[in-house]
């Protein structure tokens, strides 16, 4: 193979269009992969200066960049879609000489997606926490109501506690306006018994299944997602619940159970805070009690910033005494970079308006560790109305914070994970189909190689059943249902027919997997037409081997047969010639010498009797012209008994035929011949004298094997006596005088010979059926 030649096969692998580019933008070579089509590129590309390319504004910039600087640079692009959003690409442009630089295009759609839902979830989890901050209690609750419904894109919404009347609501809204507030009986309804941490998700039917829940019909709710709301002194039972109605079907996104929690979370302590701050006001003591034992930072502040009193939970979670902190600047207990953006922003505020919730701050703890805090405080008045103190608290989101940049990482981690599965998905050896619902959802490259498809688009759609051969519907249909209901994988091998109509064997595994959001059957399909065909073979060979075994094996047996008929029956005359010989030498007398003589010639007729039925015998196994030609077995029986009909007159024998089953057959005409006049003579000559001798034949077939039967009503056979020997050379079973036992020898070999078989059913003074099977049809 040339360097040409290896050039371009290694570029018929890259599915990314490579360009190579001079200084000047004018493309010099470029290279576009068949199956590429997310640009739209047409006519020869070669000579073309980048300049041209409308989604490519600063691309000579970039290129004249790279060659100056001699090193790599990656731009970016994007393309608008005449519907739906568009497509964006990376380029990586590489210096291949001064002057030339290899630039290679990639689609990065799908990762910008994810991005975008990862900026997306960013922004909601930010929406939630900073379109709270500037209220609290009743206020607050009902902003995070209508951000709530907003998020999940609902009708309506509602925060809302148990109490003995039923299912109160606190906070009740659409996404833009506030409703009344409303008591729901919970009877009869999804709320009557929540489980704990349960989330509530009723895509749709809800006036259909809960019809005793007078809501449901009034506001026209057909579908609904909710989440218990927990007392932290009581979290055995859900003391509320957060809930949006939908008036249409619903689809759930990704992570809507985590932006659920962050909701629940966010109105649980809104509502503790709430009963917290009522407990407070209503009396000094429990204020003081609240303050000190509440699981919540609080301190006091004076009007230089000062501490002047803090709770006990505060000293125990930042691990300092009261000693180190009452006296000390408020301030001096946070990072620098909090300190800077409170001295800045958050305090000057804070003066004008005597209030602020939720800003974000890091707390320095006794022991070194940096702890997360959302700072809220209320300017304390006296009487006067003059400055008394700033109540503050701290809430300590740390974890939470952990939580949300954990989540960020891991769906980065996801994304990456993604793509490394995309791309072992997409380059894998083996063929791979997704299937769900009998629809196939996505395949692989090795998949539409082959199907001998020309793209994924002839897949796509189509039941995977379309590929299997009719023999395996069945089977495969059943494989199928068992991966959805046990869960197991299914290894198998089948026929699989390919779109231009040829048929391959596979081995498939299918196992059980969730693509986009439902199950799915994964099947993992390996081309094994060569191994099939081999295995075939061999099983051919097999077959092949066993009948040559069996033919060597019979015709062993007749020539040890035969060789024992050979030496007894030759033997036998050859030792009486030899005894009369000598009685002649022994003798010379006239009368001795005629009686040699008269006895030497039977001696030597039955010598030759003997060997005209051995010929006959070897004849048969030696046969030449054992060519197959198709004949009518009509047109033979009407031949035999035309060369037999002086026997028939003589025997007054009747022969009645039926060929109705299959009359022409292919076989050797000289023994389909030799086979009927064996067993027709032999119905005569052992003719019982007692009735005219009636000889039937007809032909059968039965599940596709042809079979002849020749029967008489002759004198029959007792084979439990002769069965075992019925076809051996030399065997008579009648005292007749043309009793050879020749003819049923030589039947049978010709028979076996040509693959087929003989048998005899027989009764004494009843007659004989020989039966032969030739075989199928």
């Amino acid at each position: 193979m040339s360097e040409i030649d290896i050039h371009k096969s290694l570029l018929s692998v890259v599915k990314h269009p490579i360009f190579r580019i001079d200084k000047l933008g004018v493309i010099l070579e470029c290279h576009i992969h068949k199956d590429f089509d997310a640009l739209p590129f047409s006519g020869d590309l070669k000579g073309r200066n980048i300049n041209e390319f409308e989604f490519l504004p600063n691309g000579i910039d970039v290129v004249k960049y790279c060659l100056d600087n001699q090193k790599s640079e990656v731009t970016y692009f994007s393309v608008p879609a005449s519907e739906g959003d568009g497509k964006y690409f990376e380029v990586e442009i590489e210096p291949s000489s001064a002057n030339e630089v290899l630039a290679v295009v990639k689609e990065i759609t799908n990762r910008k997606k994810r991005e975008a839902e990862l900026i997306q979830y960013y922004n909601l989890i930010q929406d939630i926490y900073q379109g709270t901050a500037s209220s609290t209690g009743h206020a607050f609750l009902d902003h995070l109501t209508r951000q709530f419904c907003k998020a999940f894109n609902g009708d309506f919404s509602f925060i809302a506690l148990f109490g003995k009347e039923g299912l109160s609501t606190v906070s009740f809204s659409t996404h833009s306006e506030m409703l009344e507030q409303e008591t729901f009986d919970v009877k009869g309804s999804p709320f009557e018994h929540l489980h704990q941490q349960e989330i509530i998700s009723i895509p749709a039917d809800c006036q259909l299944v809960y019809p005793a829940f007078k809501p449901f019909k009034k506001y026209d709710v057909q579908g609904l997602i909710g989440i218990p709301l927990y007392d932290p002194d009581h979290l055995e039972r859900p003391a509320g619940l957060m809930c949006v109605f939908f008036q249409k079907y619903y689809h759930t996104f990704q992570h809507y159970d985590k932006i659920l929690r962050i909701f629940s979370t966010r109105a649980s302590t809104e509502l503790d805070r709430i009963k917290r701050t009522k407990q407070l006001e209503s009396s000094e003591e429990k204020f003081k009690a609240l303050y000190h034992n509440t699981p919540a930072l609080f301190n006091s502040v004076d009007a230089e910033g000062k501490i002047t009193d803090v709770g006990d939970y505060f000293l125990e979670v930042t691990g300092y005494t009261r000693e180190e902190v009452i006296g000390k600047m408020a301030i001096d207990f946070l990072t620098p970079e909090s300190m800077n953006f409170g001295i800045s922003k958050v305090f000057p505020e804070y003066v004008k308006t005597g209030y602020c919730k939720d800003v974000p701050f890091q707390f320095v703890k006794k022991n070194g560790e940096i702890m997360d805090v959302l700072f809220s405080s209320v300017v304390v008045k006296n009487k006067e109305g003059h400055f008394e103190k700033s109540l503050t608290s701290l809430q300590d989101v740390t974890e939470i914070n952990k939580r949300r940049r954990d989540i960020i990482r891991s769906e980065s981690r996801v994304s990456d994970d993604a793509q490394r599965l995309q791309s072992l998905f997409d380059h894998s050896p083996v063929g791979i189909i997704i299937h769900s619902k009998g629809v196939i959802k996505k395949v692989n490259a090795e998949a539409i190689r082959l199907t001998k498809a020309k793209s994924a688009n002839q897949i796509l759609g189509k039941s995977p059943m379309d590929f299997i051969h009719p023999d395996s519907h069945e089977v495969a249909s059943q494989r199928i249902h068992n991966i959805y209901t046990k869960k197991t994988a299914h290894k198998n091998e089948q026929k699989f027919i390919c779109l231009d109509g040829s048929v391959i064997w596979i081995e498939a595994m299918g196992t059980l997997i969730s693509f986009e959001g439902e199950p799915a059957v994964q099947i993992a399909i390996y081309d094994i037409t060569e191994r099939k065909q081999a295995q075939q073979k061999v099983l051919e060979n097999e077959k092949n081997l066993k009948q040559l075994n069996a033919h060597l094996t019979r015709q062993n047996q007749q020539l040890e047969e035969f060789a024992h008929i050979a030496s007894h029956n030759l033997r036998a005359p050859i030792t009486n010639m030899m005894s009369l010989i000598q009685i002649k030498e022994g003798d010379q007398d006239a009368a001795t010498e005629k009686f040699v003589w008269e006895n030497l010639k039977k001696g030597v007729a039955n010598l030759d009797e003997t060997i005209v039925e051995l010929n006959e015998v070897v004849k048969t196994s030696w046969e030449l012209d054992k060519r197959k030609r198709k004949i009518r077995l009509s047109g033979v029986l009407n031949k035999i008994t035309a060369s037999i009909k002086n026997d028939l007159i003589e025997s007054g024998g009747v022969i009645e035929s039926d060929f109705s089953a299959f009359d022409e057959i292919t076989y050797p005409k000289v023994y389909i011949e030799s086979i009927l006049i064996n067993l027709i003579t032999n119905g005569l000559k052992y003719a019982d004298p007692k009735r005219q001798p009636v000889i039937q034949i007809k032909t059968t077939l039965l599940n596709g094997i042809k079979s002849l039967e020749v029967k008489d009503n002759g004198l029959g056979i007792d084979l439990n006596k002769f069965g075992a020997k019925i076809f051996g050379l030399r065997k008579t079973f009648h005292n007749h005088p043309e009793a050879r036992g020749v003819g049923l020898f030589i039947t049978k070999a010709q028979v076996e010979s040509m693959g087929g078989n003989i048998r005899v059913e027989s009764e004494m003074g009843e007659g004989s059926n020989f039966i032969i099977n030739f075989g199928e049809a």
